[in-house]
């Protein structure tokens, strides 16, 4: 399973953690074109290179993975977009994977959508 997929997975099946995402709005890679609700915070998850491996007696145990997710926000969106971001690094950090970049919010000059990038690290542990 890529990192991706298996963020999105773990985020949909916990949607009910996170208030106003939806778990059709959690979408690897891009946004999906025919489930997606406009009105709420669209989440896309993708990847960015691995980082170093992990070793153990000379094999390798782990590999760093890396993974972003953009956070896309109506343009006129009035609720609490800290505390929806938050909300999802604190559970991902329960599953040890950690929040290392906050690009901070930004408005898209074409949609002018409101997004904001948070970028995780985490080991991911070799199949013996």
């Amino acid at each position: 399973m890529t990192p991706a997929a298996k963020i999105v997975g773990m985020l949909q099946n916990n949607v009910d953690n996170f208030p106003d995402i939806l778990p059709d709005n959690i979408c690897a890679y891009m946004i999906g074109e025919n489930n997606v609700d406009n009105q709420h915070v669209i989440l896309v998850v993708g990847e960015d290179s691995a980082g170093s491996h992990e070793f153990g007696n000379d094999i390798v145990v782990g590999t760093i993975r890396r993974i972003s997710i953009q956070f896309y926000y109506p343009k006129n969106y009035e609720k609490d977009m800290g505390l929806i971001e938050k909300s999802v690094e604190s559970f991902l950090r329960t599953k040890r994977i950690k929040c290392y970049l906050n690009a901070g919010h930004v408005m898209t000059p074409d949609s002018q959508n409101i997004t904001n990038t948070l970028k995780f690290n985490y080991l991911e542990t070799e199949e013996q």
